[in-house]
């Protein structure tokens, strides 16, 4: 299936409260990308209704407050699945007072289509009554300065097979927050281009994945640290292949070199 590639698209966005109106302090700008960790499907749309930042605003630190950045626009459905290779999708942006984000939640709309092969697949939430995807958030906010929250879903592991016969999914959000100014970036190439392979960033017992693009470049956003690459051709005629020692550095781009996967002796 032909994919539209999806550029930065900047919105509007009305901030509603559910407490007390911020007064007009000092404030700092917040920008919400949302960017994808690709699964092997050929297309996935999902619908994001908005997110609600949990803060304590400076000043007020006895109370949290709730602020609620609505994705504004017609259709809410997002072909999540051409967000790599460094495309990412604004889904908010808002002043927000001064103050420290103790928690944020992904609210999910209930219209989420999986493409494999030309067929559609419908895919609802696993639990249909939670609209609501909850993440642990730590993020200072000073006045004068934007922030980049980058929001990047996993397809691998939020999409889950339900049945084989009829062939059925279901869909299990799963976002890892990064905050963009302290995080770093993995860059690299894989070949040949006729596999469709997946690659893991592995730290300890955590890992992500991603996908290539068609031209074979793939890219991870992550906290700075020392990981671990595993190179899966998900072919059994080719060799998988981990490699260790990978940095990632605040604030930089980290270039992998190319990995030609072995055909099996």
């Amino acid at each position: 299936m032909n994919k539209t590639i999806l550029l930065f698209l900047l919105f509007g966005f009305c901030l509603i409260y559910s407490c007390e109106q911020a007064d007009s302090g000092p404030k700092s700008l917040i920008n919400l990308v949302l960017v994808d960790t690709p699964a092997k499907w050929d297309s996935v749309l999902v619908e994001i209704e908005g997110v609600e930042l949990e803060i304590l605003v400076q000043g007020r630190e006895t109370e949290s407050q709730i602020f609620y950045l609505e994705y504004k626009t017609g259709d809410k459905q997002i072909r999540v699945s051409d967000l790599i290779g460094g495309q990412g999708l604004i889904i908010g942006r808002e002043e927000l007072p001064a103050g420290k984000v103790i928690g944020l939640r992904v609210q999910m709309g209930k219209n989420h289509i999986l493409y494999q092969e030309k067929k559609g697949y419908a895919m609802p939430l696993v639990d249909p009554n939670n609209v609501f995807v909850p993440l642990v958030a730590e993020l200072d906010l000073e006045a004068g300065i934007a922030y980049d929250v980058i929001l990047d879903m996993d397809l691998e592991k939020s999409i889950l097979q339900k049945t084989t016969s009829p062939l059925s999914f279901q869909l299990a959000p799963f976002f890892t927050l990064i905050e963009g100014a302290s995080s770093g970036e993995l860059q690299g190439t894989v070949s040949p281009l006729t596999l469709k392979p997946a690659i893991f960033l592995i730290q300890g017992t955590d890992s992500i994945s991603t996908h290539p693009t068609t031209s074979g470049g793939y890219l991870f956003r992550a906290d700075p640290g020392n990981y671990s690459l595993y190179f899966d051709p998900k072919d059994v005629r080719y060799v998988g292949e981990m490699a260790s020692n990978v940095i990632i550095e605040e604030g930089k781009t980290t270039t992998f070199p190319v990995h030609t996967f072995k055909i099996k002796p």
